[in-house]
């Protein structure tokens, strides 16, 4: 399995105890996942720091990126190789690291999660990416809550 996990529109709208959290001008905004269909998640401020310090095992930094006109951060090479894919397609119209975080409850405790990567595509659609191997991508747990919570997810 490549770590791909959809969810039909349906199946989004009708999700319960899902959180998202963003930033705008600085401040953080948090809404039911279903009340933040239409956020322009490819224009938000990360959710988080790229921290840099002596002895640390990766290497972040800020990619310029040709379609955004701006700089898009990235907490290790990996990341920084994906934003440089994910920038030259005519597909992708907008581009946003970090852009918001998803919490739920687990079964033992609340769990969250911060996804590397939003792309705008140019259809208005948007795509999430996560930028690790499947075996650690927290996706996979969320794709099993949500699996829990609704009928209309797909693998």
């Amino acid at each position: 399995m490549d770590g791909t996990h959809a969810l039909s529109d349906e199946a989004l709208l009708e999700v319960a105890g899902f959180d998202v959290a963003w930033v705008e001008a600085g401040t953080e905004v948090r809404r039911p996942l279903r009340d933040a269909v239409g956020i322009a998640f490819e224009d938000v401020q990360p959710v988080r720091d790229f921290p840099s310090y002596r002895g640390q095992r990766h290497f972040p930094g800020l990619y310029w990126s040709a379609t955004t006109g701006r700089h898009v951060g990235f907490e290790s090479w990996l990341e920084r190789d994906r934003a440089m894919l994910l920038d030259p397609p005519r597909r992708v119209v907008g581009l946003a690291s970090q852009p918001f975080r998803v919490t739920w409850q687990g079964e033992e405790r609340r769990i969250s999660h911060t996804p590397d990567y939003f792309a705008r595509l140019e259809d208005g659609s948007g795509l999430v990416v996560d930028v690790r191997p499947t075996d650690r991508s927290t996706a996979r747990y969320l794709t099993h809550a949500l699996r829990q919570d609704t009928a209309g997810c797909t693998a």
